[in-house]
Parts: C-alpha cells; sequence; structure tokens
C-alpha cells in the first residue's frame, strides 16, 4: 500500500511543479519601473563596461543595476538615497509615444503577454517581446529615429 501513496504524491508534487508552466507568458511578476540611468546607481560607473554584465535586482518596484556586486553593500546601506537618485532619473526619461512595438508593429499584449520596457538613452522603449530586443540592438539609429519621428507627430 505504500507504493501507490508514493505514486500519489509524486503525481500531486509533479502536477504543483507543472502550473507555470502552464501559465504560459502571461504568468509574469508585476512590472517594475525601468532602470533609467545608463550607469550604475551607486558608483555612476558605466554598466556592461569592464566590470561585465551589471548586478539587475528589483527594490521597491523599480528595477535597479549596479555595475558589480561589490556595490551592493553601499546600496544597502543607503537605500533611499538611491532610490530618490532612481527617482530623479525617472522623471527626465521621455515616455513612450507608441501604441504598438517599436520593432514589429505589433499591438501589446494578446498572445505575447506584457511589453518588454526598457529605457535606452533617456527614452523609454516598449517591444512586443524580449525576442524584439535583438533586431533593436542591431539597429538602434533606424528605431531611435522611428522613436522619435513618433513623438514629433503625437505632439502635433
Amino acid at each position: 500500500m505504500k507504493t501507490p501513496q508514493f505514486i500519489l504524491i509524486a503525481i500531486a508534487a509533479a502536477s504543483c511543479a507543472a502550473i507555470p508552466l502552464l501559465a504560459g507568458p502571461k504568468a509574469k511578476k508585476a512590472a517594475l519601473k525601468p532602470y533609467p540611468l545608463p550607469t550604475c546607481i551607486v558608483s555612476d560607473e558605466k554598466l556592461g563596461g569592464d566590470m561585465g554584465e551589471p548586478v539587475v535586482f528589483a527594490h521597491e518596484g523599480r528595477e535597479m543595476k549596479l555595475c558589480c556586486k561589490s556595490c551592493e553593500k553601499d546600496f544597502k546601506k543607503e537605500k533611499a538615497k538611491f532610490v530618490k537618485k532612481f527617482d530623479e532619473a525617472a522623471k527626465k526619461v521621455k515616455a513612450y509615444p507608441l501604441q504598438t512595438c517599436l520593432v514589429s508593429d505589433e499591438k501589446f499584449g494578446g498572445d505575447m503577454g506584457e511589453p518588454f520596457v526598457f529605457v535606452h538613452e533617456g527614452r523609454q522603449v516598449r517591444l512586443c517581446c524580449e525576442s524584439c530586443l535583438k533586431d533593436f540592438t542591431k539597429d538602434q539609429a533606424k528605431f531611435l529615429k522611428k522613436w522619435d519621428a513618433a513623438a514629433i507627430a503625437a505632439k502635433k
């Protein structure tokens, strides 16, 4: 009788583990405010430079980026200072002027889920999915020109 109980427990555990997989792309955590600076929030060093990939984490609904692990101690000591710095920089970011993906022109939502949002050169950028980031990165000038034209048109 122990074997059937073990099988039932194993099936139940596997079912629970599969729930996130069944939920698909719509099962995302709450959207974070995108990081507004091209530099580390603590050291002001360029992100992705000699220090390697930035340390990225969520803090109070904000995406935070550090140039390296050693900046974490300083961030933890003065969180309020760096939240304020984030919020001041975020106020200067230009809002996204389109209702569609900058790269694919697809509408947001639907099967793609929530847009992939980030800040690039002081502009908020929204893509229908993270996959469009590769195309954006290949030809940033083209897409920023499109962004700027949309912003000018929106003002008229």
